[in-house]
């Protein structure tokens, strides 16, 4: 090979390079720009908040303490994500997986977001040298049934690292979208042990009715997004005998309580985790969220 051939291989060899540098950087710019405008629509939906609750402050009608309580709950949910958000988006690095449209296929696929309150602060379970200054993202779960994932992101759509309960740790993007949009990979057995655990549940009636669950709840500072009247299965129906509620967790409005009775029976409550099996639970769930 001659002399001018191989600087030619290599000036090529070295442009190559430079490209694929080039693209590391880019992406992990658009990492950068995706976090910002994110934590940027968080601040502006504070601020909105914040800058009602002044208004009604200085209002000669204020509103009724109870909705105030739900109104500085949600403004805390909001604080705390933007927060968490702002530290975990730090540390974005090319190593890290693209994933576009993570949000979207969780929606499609029934994925259900588990409370942030028990991810908090949690790292994922790899070498520090791979974790550097301790920020490598922003930790958010989902489970479906019995199965769950949780991924750390470093941007809205760019992940650090993945794990789930079926197959463990999630080597690359490939492997998260197969996990995420994959039917049921249950066996028969787990999921057989699963669905026996939530009839158990069912067995005990619960120990109070749903006048004293809302009560409960109407105490705050867990707020209402809905209620409603509903029939003898809980369904929503116009003019129907029972009543019907669902609420939100003030730390994380994506954590959801849904509670259902008729008169002096006992009531229906469930979260996440499935269902809430008599006062007791429930008020240790409401503490432990909120």
């Amino acid at each position: 090979m001659s002399q001018d051939r191989q600087a030619a291989e290599s000036a090529r060899a070295e442009l190559a390079r430079e490209r694929a540098r080039a693209d590391s950087f880019e992406m992990v710019n658009r990492a950068q720009a995706a976090s910002l405008l994110e934590l940027a629509a968080l601040s502006a939906e504070l601020r909105c908040q914040v800058a009602d609750l002044a208004d009604n402050a200085l209002s000669s009608e204020p509103v009724p303490l109870q909705r105030l309580r739900n109104v500085t709950g949600r403004m805390n949910g909001l604080a705390q994500t933007l927060s968490r958000a702002a530290h975990g988006y730090t540390g974005a690095w090319t190593t890290d997986m693209l994933y576009r449209t993570v949000d979207d296929d969780l929606r499609s696929h029934n994925w259900t977001p588990r409370p942030d309150q028990g991810l908090q602060g949690a790292l994922p379970p790899i070498p520090i040298s791979e974790i550097g200054d301790g920020v490598r993202g922003f930790t958010r779960g989902w489970h479906r049934g019995p199965q769950w994932i949780t991924l750390w992101f470093t941007s809205p759509t760019t992940i650090a690292y993945a794990d789930s309960s079926d197959h463990g740790r999630l080597p690359d993007v490939d492997a998260v979208h197969a996990v995420i949009t994959s039917s049921r990979s249950l066996s028969a057995s787990a999921l057989a042990e699963w669905v026996a655990a939530c009839q158990q549940a069912h067995i005990t009636p619960f120990d109070a009715p749903y006048s004293r669950v809302f009560e409960h709840l109407r105490a705050g500072p867990w707020f209402e997004i809905e209620v409603d009247r509903c029939d003898e299965y809980g369904v929503r129906t116009p003019g129907g005998l029972g009543n019907t509620s669902e609420w939100a967790s003030p730390s994380d409005p994506d954590f959801r309580l849904y509670a259902w009775g008729i008169g002096d029976e006992p009531a229906h409550v469930r979260y996440w985790a499935g269902p809430v099996v008599d006062m007791a639970h429930l008020v240790q769930v409401t503490g432990e969220y909120r």
